[in-house]
């Protein structure tokens, strides 16, 4: 049989996995935002970047016209920002805890 002593421990350890979860979400939210909004170091285009697009943009333009070129490099720019992302959540998760070494704590039952 249930006490009541024994639903008011139960409640108590609820809120407090709630509460537990709920400081985890923020900080994995922290994590993401901070990650989404540093500054990316550019690099310096090389000497030979800025000729070489140029050349491709003049060749592409007249064959494939303004809109469709538009498009290419809209979608190569998304390419190129998303693989920045997943670089950057793969250097977080390496500095991660692994999963065996959660606390006890932590665990729900």
């Amino acid at each position: 049989m249930n006490l009541p002593s024994d639903y008011a421990l139960r409640k108590a350890q609820l809120v407090a996995q709630c509460d537990l979860e709920r400081l985890r979400l923020r900080f994995a939210l922290g994590q993401i935002r901070d990650t989404l909004t540093a500054p990316v170091a550019t690099p310096q285009p090389t000497v030979w970047a800025v000729p070489v697009a140029a050349t491709l943009l003049s060749l592409a333009l007249p064959s494939l016209g303004m809109r469709r070129v538009k498009g290419v490099v809209q979608m190569l720019s998304l390419a190129l920002n998303s693989y920045r992302v997943l670089i950057r959540l793969r250097v977080l998760s390496a500095g991660a805890a692994p999963a065996s070494q959660v606390s006890p704590a932590s665990k729900t039952y």
